[in-house]
């Protein structure tokens, strides 16, 4: 359980590190609650069934979790993507700004995602739990 109350918040902290190493302002700093409060559910939608299927078939190792970090920021990036397109005309400018700095936000959310699931399986370690 504390693996999924923890590791959703890597994003935020990190956006909140990056914001105020940049020198950003408190409503610049919102951002990173926002990138919280998309974690949590993106965590309990995508996360959890991938972590019942990698321990259904024991792929527990660190590599494994690390690319399933991988896989799952091209998915949210993916998503993030096809929804702001799906608005078409109607799409928000903000959003418009973030989707065409695309090549910018890929690596960014990258690197979240993979320092989530290593926080998540620092914190779970299911390479201990084999029977």
């Amino acid at each position: 359980m504390a693996g999924f109350v923890v590791a959703p918040m890597m994003p935020a902290l990190i956006l909140a590190g990056v914001v105020l190493a940049a020198g950003g302002d408190a409503q610049t700093l919102g951002y990173a609650a926002f990138a919280g409060y998309i974690s949590y559910p993106f965590a309990l939608l995508i996360g959890l069934p991938s972590y019942l299927v990698m321990r259904r078939r024991r792929w527990d190792g660190l590599r494994a979790y690390l690319l399933l970090g991988l896989a799952l920021g091209a998915l949210f990036v993916a998503l993030f993507a096809g929804v702001a397109g799906f608005e078409g005309d109607a799409a928000d400018s903000a959003w418009l700004n973030l989707l065409a700095n695309l090549a910018f936000l890929l690596p960014f959310v990258l690197v979240c995602a993979v320092a989530s699931t290593l926080a998540f399986w620092l914190i779970v370690r299911p390479d201990l739990r084999r029977p």
